[in-house]
């Protein structure tokens, strides 16, 4: 059987279709492995990380202007959402999340509060206390199985900004458990606990 120019042509039409696939296949393959191996994995709570930690890095203006960091972090405030819903634990904190096989964990200032089934999980960074009541409590707080008795104050209000909708605000706390646990996680974070 002979070949016509018009069958030729096509054959070289598909020729140059696949050629292209598959050149258009090689270069999206790499970002798709990439993406893959920066998918943030939870660890739980370890002493041994908690005193070798620095202390967590505030959210600058110039990232809170930044669309890719603003959704970067929301990621893993979602991500820390899901945990507090798996977990019994009060806090979840953004040091406890890191790339498997990078040996790096994020070294934001950001926590979880943990919700219940009446109160929503809220996720801060940057958190600052700004006022706190003249009543003291006598808090336990544990971290990675260190268990420790901290004097704290009763109720606290701190600035913060709120992750998951990126705005900027202050949080009274006046129940003395939430109490406990915001001026803990604020103390971790700090490296001030250990």
């Amino acid at each position: 059987m002979k070949m016509t120019p018009r069958a030729s042509k096509s054959k070289i039409h598909w020729l140059v279709v696949f050629a292209t696939l598959c050149a258009l296949g090689a270069w999206i393959i790499p970002e798709v492995h990439r993406a893959a191996d920066e998918t943030l994995t939870y660890f739980p709570a370890k002493l041994s990380v908690l005193k070798r930690k620095p202390r967590a890095i505030h959210i600058s203006g110039v990232d809170f202007q930044s669309d890719l960091i603003r959704e970067r972090t929301q990621v893993l405030a979602r991500q820390m959402v899901y945990v507090c819903k798996q977990r019994s634990d009060d806090v979840i904190f953004a040091f406890q999340f890191g790339v498997v096989g990078k040996g790096r964990r994020r070294e934001d200032h950001i926590f979880s509060l943990c919700g219940n089934s009446t109160t929503p999980t809220r996720v801060f960074a940057n958190a600052v206390v700004i006022g706190s009541s003249e009543d003291f409590i006598l808090c336990a707080e544990d971290h990675g199985g260190m268990m420790r008795e901290v004097r704290r104050h009763s109720g606290v209000s701190i600035k913060a900004i709120d992750i998951l909708t990126w705005e900027p605000m202050e949080y009274d706390v006046d129940d003395v458990k939430e109490a406990c646990v915001v001026q803990h996680a604020i103390d971790v974070l700090e490296s001030t606990w250990v």
